[in-house]
């Protein structure tokens, strides 16, 4: 039987999985973009202080942003599944507008392929929403039923 405390760990390990995936993929974007000489990076005194301040950037706000902005999603989303009656139903343990969320944002994701965007900077909004994504995991993992 699937209990309410699954339902919202579960919602923390997805969404700590593909913050961990973003945060390594936007740490070789960065590492690569570093030393091209269109990157951002390359505006440094070197590119590696370049590089170091880009991560650096993309984990303070990823932070900022889990803690003050996905804070209200994990509250709202896990408030949501805990109040939701036994027997839980898989297909109703998230609402439509969460699923609109999750899909925009894979298509802005993917929109950054085709953008000409430095790859040391796309790089470093990689790490700030994979960094986002881990800090709103712990959120979950720490939500008491």
């Amino acid at each position: 039987m699937i209990t309410h405390r699954f339902c919202i760990r579960l919602t923390g390990f997805v969404w700590f999985a593909i913050g961990t995936w973003l945060f390594f993929k936007g740490l070789k974007y960065v590492s690569y973009g570093a030393f091209e000489p269109s990157g951002i990076s390359s505006f440094f005194a070197t590119s590696e202080r370049g590089a170091a301040i880009l991560i650096s950037a993309g984990l303070l706000v990823g932070f900022l942003k889990g803690q003050f902005v996905l804070r209200k999603t994990v509250t709202r989303v896990a408030g949501r599944i805990a109040a939701l009656p036994m027997p839980l139903s898989i297909g109703k343990i998230y609402a439509p507008s969460y699923w609109i969320l999750i899909g925009s944002m894979m298509l802005l994701g993917m929109s950054m392929n085709f953008l000409p965007i430095a790859l040391d900077l796309r790089g470093a909004i990689d790490v700030a929403i994979g960094s986002a994504l881990i800090s709103g995991a712990i959120l979950y993992f720490k939500y008491k039923v």
